[in-house]
């Protein structure tokens, strides 16, 4: 199944499957921290608009026409169906550009590192998280199944497959998963800056708002950075 099939299936049960209040407290808390209230913000994958909730001046982007949707009834901000590797706006738009969650995990990230550089101003910067190749919480839950080839197989070939059951309909899509030295190898050829790198989904609990920039941060479900757009002069 296509990536845009895949979450617009998923669209209407979206928060439902994701209401854990803990797991994007991560998120939030980097928002805080280096987003503020006058930043043009772009956020690539906005979803259901979870994060377009609490951010003052932003655009949402997403693939999915039915996520635009909801995303957009939800904020009362615009949002508008795009692939993030052709971003629809000219070039140093935007202060701020995120993605949370999972919505590089399916994208040629390569291509969305040079399209978030291109509209972003100089010294713009660019928060995002990925999907972690060695996320400790899915390595247990297998070994506890005894799906030790399946460990071995995404380990090896960094990719594997989200299922879900919506209505009775089993759907899936393909994803990938990245570690800090790959992501942080293409920023630096792509001319960010890192300025830090953190996890997300270490415990899904409170004690991850203290435990995000610890070296736990290696075995999260999400591993996220903090680079800056290097300013030209």
């Amino acid at each position: 199944m296509g990536i845009k099939d895949y979450y617009d299936k998923l669209a209407k049960n979206y928060d439902k499957l994701y209401k854990n209040k803990y797991m994007r407290i991560v998120e939030k808390e980097i928002i805080k921290k280096e987003i503020k209230d006058n930043d043009f913000v772009l956020d690539i994958g906005c979803g259901t608009g979870e994060q377009l909730k609490i951010l003052n001046k932003a655009i949402g982007l997403d693939i999915s026409i039915e996520m635009a949707k909801i995303a957009n009834k939800k904020t009362n901000k615009p949002v508008v169906v795009a692939n993030a590797e052709f971003i629809p706006f000219k070039n140093k738009s935007f202060d701020k550009v995120i993605s949370f969650f999972g919505a590089l995990n399916h994208c040629n990230i390569k291509k969305v590192f040079k399209e978030v550089k291109r509209v972003l101003k100089d010294d713009g910067v660019f928060i995002f998280t990925v999907a972690n190749i060695y996320d400790i919480k899915w390595i247990l839950k297998n070994i506890i199944k005894g799906n030790f080839k399946k460990i071995r197989k995404s380990l090896k070939k960094r990719k594997g497959t989200i299922i879900k059951v919506i209505d009775g309909e089993k759907i899936k899509v393909k994803t990938r998963f990245y570690d800090f030295k790959e992501i942080e190898e293409l920023l630096k050829k792509e001319g960010f800056e890192i300025l830090y790198t953190f996890g997300a989904n270490i415990t899904n609990s409170p004690l991850d708002m203290f435990i995000y920039k610890s070296s736990l941060k290696n075995f999260a479900s999400y591993i996220g950075f903090v680079v800056k757009k290097k300013n030209k002069r």
